[in-house]
């Protein structure tokens, strides 16, 4: 897998990067998903984003995005970092988005956009600190 620094001096990642947003919630795309995530459950997205990111990474996927608004998917990817102990994933992220549709493909609203100070200073906070010496960075993804 080909692999380029985040910016000057920043961290070596794989050119490919995996996104979780279709696995972190169950309504995030609902077209078409019944043949390839037919259980939509929390304990059933857990398990298919393990075995995509066990594959991802055995493919050399070093970058994996997640967000506050793909549900649980940060919950998914800090579990799956606790257990297989991968100090060379990197993960990015976004702010101001907060995730509200509670697990129902029915709710009337999945997430919301707020980019303000006020959110990111929350979302910051919420963070935790995290460097080099986490592994795996967990404490990052709460």
């Amino acid at each position: 897998m080909p692999t380029v620094a985040l910016g000057a001096g920043g961290p070596v990642v794989s050119r490919i990067g995996l996104g979780l947003a279709a696995l972190g919630r169950p309504a995030y795309i609902t077209s078409g998903r019944e043949d390839g995530l037919p259980d939509r459950s929390a304990a059933g997205l857990r398990a298919r984003t393990f075995s995509i990111l066990d594959a991802a990474y055995a493919a050399g996927v070093s970058y994996v995005d997640a967000a506050r608004s793909y549900g649980r998917a940060e919950e998914f990817l800090g579990d799956w970092l606790a257990g297989r102990g991968y100090p060379d994933v990197i993960i990015g992220s976004k702010w101001g988005y907060r995730y509200r549709g509670g697990w129902r493909l029915d709710a009337e609203q999945q997430e919301v956009k707020e980019h303000s100070l006020a959110m990111f200073t929350a979302q910051l906070a919420r963070a935790g600190p995290c460097s080099a010496s986490t592994s795996p960075c967990t404490r990052c993804i709460r």
